[in-house]
C-alpha cells in the first residue's frame, strides 16, 4: 500500500455525483486527517531522532563498557604479575634468611666445637701442670726430708766436735 503524506491528504479532489457527501464535512475531515498525520509524522521524526540520538549514546556507552572491561583485565592481570612478583621475591627472601641461619648455625657449632676443644686443651695442660707441681712439690719435700736428715745427721757431729775440742784445750 503506498504511503499517503498529510499534504496529499490536504491536494485530495472528490469528483462530485449527484447526491454525494457534504463538501465542507469531507473538506473538514480531511484537514482533520491531514493535521493528525502531520503531527503523527512529526512525532515518529522526533522519536527516529530520538532513537538516532540514543543508539549513538549507547555506542558510546558500549565502548566505556569495553574500555572500562578492557581496563579491569588489564589491572587484574598487573594485580595477578604483582602478586606472583611479589611472592617470588617473598620465596627468595625466605631461601636467603634460611641460608643464612644454616650458615650462622653452621658457624656457631664450628666454634662451638673450637671452644669445647679449647677447654679439654685446658683442663689437660692444668691436670699436667697439677702432677707437675705435685712431682715438684714432692721433689722438693724429698730434698727437704733429706736435708733435715743430713742437719739430724752433722748436728751430733757437730756437737761431738766441738767437745773434743773443747777437750782438747781444756
Amino acid at each position: 500500500m503506498p504511503r499517503i503524506t498529510p499534504l496529499e491528504i490536504q491536494k485530495q479532489r472528490f469528483s462530485r455525483k449527484w447526491r454525494g457527501l457534504d463538501p465542507v464535512e469531507v473538506e473538514s475531515f480531511l484537514a482533520m486527517a491531514a493535521e493528525e498525520l502531520e503531527d503523527l509524522a512529526r512525532a515518529k521524526s522526533e522519536l527516529e531522532s530520538r532513537v538516532r540520538a540514543l543508539e549513538e549514546e549507547n555506542v558510546g556507552h558500549r565502548e566505556r563498557e569495553r574500555m572500562l572491561r578492557d581496563t579491569l583485565t588489564t589491572a587484574q592481570r598487573a594485580s595477578e604479575d604483582i602478586r606472583d612478583a611479589a611472592q617470588r621475591e617473598a620465596e627468595l627472601t625466605v631461601r636467603e634468611a634460611q641460608d643464612a641461619s644454616e650458615r650462622l648455625t653452621h658457624h656457631a657449632l664450628q666454634r662451638s666445637a673450637e671452644i669445647e676443644k679449647a677447654i679439654h686443651d685446658l683442663k689437660l695442660q692444668r691436670a699436667s701442670f697439677r702432677l707437675e707441681l705435685q712431682k715438684m712439690l714432692e721433689l722438693y719435700a724429698t730434698v727437704l726430708e733429706e736435708d733435715r736428715r743430713e742437719d739430724e745427721k752433722d748436728r751430733p757431729l757437730s756437737y761431738m766436735t766441738r767437745k773434743a775440742e773443747k777437750g782438747e784445750t781444756a
